[in-house]
């Protein structure tokens, strides 16, 4: 790029769209001309977010002027522990938590200990023991708390959240178009013409390509979405008096699965099964799974549902989404050939994906499930080599295979592999200097905080009443 003003057109409305001009706005200095064209807009492709979030939403969300003030008095977000898979596979059940490091006695990771004595994690877990019990308080900051592990996302209505960014964007000095794409041209490398249905042009020497599963504006620069396969699903909202507990519901039957997040006046519930099997076909909606094969061509970038597609088992897919954005931010070209900040951008991209797709692996990889359409598709879906190995190491001796910026943590395998019922064949042999009555003591020192703790601690719904209470006290509304 040259030293003259430079213009960003972000195309598309929706979660992504909000974002990303949200983000740019208030990130780059006044050299930038950030313009938002809005009418690539598909609401629903905003269920497949998942309505939930990981702990790193916090600051991000924060950097943009939503703290949880704003949340939670101007939308009905609440907290969220992690996912309960209440009806898994094989009728599995156990929580997928936010935690901290776990505690790791004499040095030795504590998945050691556990294999020995042949013990639960779950017990151990704070988040996990409030959320089943459908408790909530925020984690504090001394750290001899056992709340102090604790970490927390949120659940969160999609179409609520695009309001509270649009707000803010017209804080900013982005302009905002809300018309159709007639056609985009992409020139070079570093300029691009966007025709809107107004007649008029748009020139711009990036284009953030937020259109959803549309993805118009990459394709016209030449990327390829490489698909796996597509689903149905749909979404329904519950109007509902009482705030339900600080997790999302997950439930799995032979025909795929469904995802209930609990809001301060609803609860919503998105459903996912094989494409043209959803059972209200009048509001089922089919979405291809998959992803680009490079996520920025030419000065093309894409990001959300446009560069990759997961089923929102996971908070997967907020986190990719929050991922492009803040990588796209690092990498902003700053001179005439972006060629090196593009080749970085697709080989995180690409790490990302295979990562998440690896994660996602290991909820579906069981003998066990039904043999019906969905769970068949989804196990084919599956096949990593990189899976394998992390599988092989732990069923070995417990060792947890990490790879490069891996967006889920140690943490987060353990309670996936420990929630699966998978176990190490074996544990570290240095957990065998440490005596029997000493592991068991100190695990079940952990186990009664724990248990002792939750039992303190307010119901989700007081909570939250309790805080809006204060805050409105404090003149936050």
């Amino acid at each position: 790029m040259t030293t003259r003003s430079k213009t960003i057109i972000i195309c598309g409305g929706g979660l992504a769209g909000s974002l990303a001009t949200l983000s740019l706005s208030l990130s780059l200095g006044s050299e930038y001309h950030i313009v938002q064209v809005g009418g690539i807009n598909a609401r629903h492709e905003d269920h497949l977010y998942g309505g939930a979030t990981d702990p790193g939403s916090y600051n991000f969300l924060l950097r943009l002027g939503l703290d949880e003030p704003t949340l939670m008095l101007r939308s009905a977000t609440s907290f969220s522990f992690g996912t309960h898979f209440r009806q898994w596979l094989d009728g599995r059940s156990w929580m997928q938590c936010h935690h901290a490091p776990l505690p790791t006695p004499s040095g030795i990771p504590l998945r050691h200990y556990l294999t020995r004595e042949n013990a639960g994690l779950e017990p151990l877990l704070i988040s996990a023991q409030a959320a089943l019990a459908g408790k909530f308080a925020h984690p504090p900051a001394d750290p001899r708390s056992v709340l102090a592990s604790a970490e927390y996302g949120y659940q969160f209505d999609a179409d609520e959240w695009v309001a509270l960014l649009d707000r803010k964007i017209g804080e900013t000095s982005a302009r905002r178009i809300n018309a159709e794409i007639r056609s985009i041209i992409h020139e070079s490398a570093t300029r691009s013409v966007v025709n809107l249905d107004t007649g008029e042009p748009l020139e711009a020497d990036l284009v953030v390509d937020a259109s959803g599963l549309s993805r118009y504006p990459i394709e016209a620069a030449g990327g390829t979405f490489r698909t796996s396969r597509s689903i149905g699903f749909s979404l329904s909202k519950t109007p509902s008096d009482a705030l339900g507990p600080p997790c999302r519901t997950i439930d799995a039957d032979e025909t795929g699965w469904k995802a209930t997040t609990h809001l301060q006046n609803a609860r919503h519930t998105l459903r996912v099964s094989e494409a043209g099997m959803a059972s209200d076909e009048a509001a089922a909606h089919t979405a291809a799974l998959g992803h680009l094969v490079e996520a920025w061509v030419g000065n093309c970038v894409a990001i959300g549902h446009a560069a990759s597609v997961f089923e929102p088992l996971t908070p997967a897919p907020m986190m990719m989404l929050q991922r492009d954005i803040e990588r796209l931010l690092e990498l902003i070209p700053t001179h005439a050939d972006p060629g090196i900040e593009r080749r970085e951008f697709n080989r995180r991209f690409r790490n990302d994906v295979e990562h998440v797709a690896i994660f996602h692996g290991a909820l579906i990889t069981i003998d066990s499930a039904p043999e019906t359409e969905y769970w068949r598709a989804a196990r084919e879906q599956t096949a990593s080599g990189k899976l394998d190995r992390k599988l092989a190491q732990f069923s070995n001796r417990g060792l947890l295979t990490s790879f490069d910026l891996e967006p889920f943590n140690e943490e987060d395998w353990t309670i996936a592999h420990w929630g699966m019922g998978r176990r190490p064949h074996q544990h570290n042999r240095q957990v065998d200097g440490v005596s029997d009555t000493q592991s068991q003591s100190e695990l079940g020192q952990i186990r009664n905080s724990v248990q002792q703790l939750v039992t303190k601690m307010p119901p989700h719904h007081l909570y939250v009443g309790k805080l809006k209470q204060y805050l409105e006290k404090q003149n936050y509304a």
